[in-house]
């Protein structure tokens, strides 16, 4: 597999686009903010400045962010060269619709360890797995497609699980996801999965909104 080569300055063309999008948008919110005073420290290579801030915002599932921070870190800007971690928020930005980070996997695959690799792909399946426990509706369209997206060999009974949930919330895509992967799935796993699907919903939408009966007496 051939290499694709990142720089720093493909880096800076996409900040800015990234940032000029948000400013068209009327408000900026916090986030918004510090992504660009991030952007500012890229730009005057200050990266040990700018890595804090993409840091902060990629723990927040800010995929631009984790985009940015992998490029850097397979870089070797600012903090020294680390290619598993690089792949870690790479892989992130993939499951958050960050084009770019497609090749940019492609590479980094290249340069670790299979046996690493694996071990990056349950770091992210936990990290994801993590921020359903916590709420996020969003980790669950990402969690089914880590099951076909970056795990060695699809594992279409695992995303069928998670798109079915994605379609009972009314989630994006989660339909048109869910009905492709059924295809692929025999008449006992279909069932299986759906099971699955219903107790975790059912869990999910207790404890939602719970939380929301709380917040709402507080």
């Amino acid at each position: 597999m051939g290499l694709i080569k990142f720089s720093l300055k493909s880096l800076l063309i996409y900040l800015f686009l990234s940032f000029f999008s948000l400013a068209n948008n009327s408000e900026l919110t916090n986030s918004d903010v510090l992504f660009k005073q991030a952007t500012d420290f890229v730009k005057s290579k200050k990266y040990d400045e700018a890595i804090l801030i993409f840091e902060k915002l990629a723990k927040n599932s800010e995929h631009d962010a984790q985009y940015n921070l992998a490029v850097i870190l397979k870089a070797g800007k600012g903090k020294t060269k680390k290619y598993t971690d690089s792949l870690y928020w790479a892989y992130l930005s993939k499951l958050g619709n960050i084009s770019e980070a497609d090749d940019l996997v492609s590479e980094l695959i290249d340069l670790v360890p299979e046996k690493t690799v694996e071990t990056i792909r349950e770091e992210v399946k936990v990290y994801l797995e993590k921020s359903i426990e916590n709420g996020s509706e969003t980790s669950i369209m990402q969690l089914g497609k880590f099951f076909l997206e970056i795990v060695n060999e699809k594992e279409y009974p695992s995303a069928y699980k998670w798109f079915t949930v994605g379609a009972a919330l009314g989630l994006e895509n989660a339909i048109e996801m869910r009905d492709e992967v059924e295809e692929e799935l025999s008449p006992e796993e279909i069932i299986e999965e759906q099971d699955n699907a219903e107790k975790f919903f059912n869990n999910f939408v207790s404890k939602r909104d719970q939380n929301s009966k709380e917040e709402n007496n507080s």
